[in-house]
Order: C-alpha cells, then sequence, then structure tokens
C-alpha cells in the first residue's frame, strides 16, 4: 500500500449486466488501487455471473504508467470474476495510443470494442448478451 493520496477520481454503478466506470482526472497508483478495491465489492453482487464493462473515459486525462499496469490487474481480476466484454470511449485519439497496449492484451481475454459515445456502447455490449436496463 502507498503512502501516496489519490489522484483521478472514478465512479462505479450497475446498470443491468453492465458495470458502468466514469473515470476523470490524472490517475496515478493509488486511484487505480482504489477502482480495483471498489469494483471488487461491485463484483461480489453478480455472483460469478457473466458482466459487461463500459469504460467512460471523455473526462479522463491520463495516467502515469503504474497506475495503467495497475489498471491491467483490475482488468485481469475483473474476467476472473465474470467480465466477458469491454467497451472504452476515450476523448482523443491521443488518449487511445496511451492505452493501445492495454487495449491489445484485453483483447485477448475479453471481447473488446472502442466507442464513440454511451449510446453506442451499450449497444455493442447489447448485442453480446448484456442487459443495460
Amino acid at each position: 500500500m502507498s503512502d501516496w493520496a489519490q489522484h483521478g477520481e472514478f465512479t462505479l454503478h450497475w446498470q443491468g449486466d453492465v458495470l458502468m466506470a466514469n473515470y476523470s482526472s490524472t490517475w496515478n497508483e493509488e486511484a487505480a488501487r482504489q477502482l480495483h478495491k471498489k469494483a471488487k465489492l461491485l463484483w461480489q453482487m453478480r455472483d460469478g455471473r457473466p458482466w459487461g464493462l463500459l469504460s467512460d473515459g471523455r473526462q479522463w486525462e491520463g495516467g502515469t504508467p503504474e497506475a495503467l499496469e495497475l489498471w491491467w490487474g483490475f482488468f485481469e481480476d475483473g474476467v476472473r470474476h465474470g467480465l466477458r466484454a469491454a467497451t472504452d470511449i476515450l476523448p482523443t485519439s491521443f488518449h487511445a495510443l496511451m492505452v493501445r497496449a492495454l487495449k491489445e492484451r484485453a483483447e485477448r481475454l475479453a471481447l473488446y470494442q472502442r466507442s464513440d459515445s454511451i449510446e453506442e456502447g451499450l449497444r455493442w455490449l447489447s448485442a453480446q448478451g448484456f442487459n443495460s436496463d
């Protein structure tokens, strides 16, 4: 555990079978650790049932390499807890480039698509069998 203050914010909530994650500001390691900790509590509610992830990063400004690696731990653990499909919304192509290596790793573990809007992401997750009502 670090002694650093959290930089970067997030919110998490279930919308049907979809975990809605909203990321903002610039992330450090502590933000990624807290995301993982809070998400684990929500995953337990699913009792192993499959679910999808919609990551809304339109207000996200980026993160340290260490934070991104810890975010990967969150994703891998999510797969172990039922995550089967993920989509993200990013503000710019620069942000997409920043997370390209994570995207490539994610595609090996779950269905993945980059979306341009929440509506598009929810439609895609619905087509994968995840209800967002």
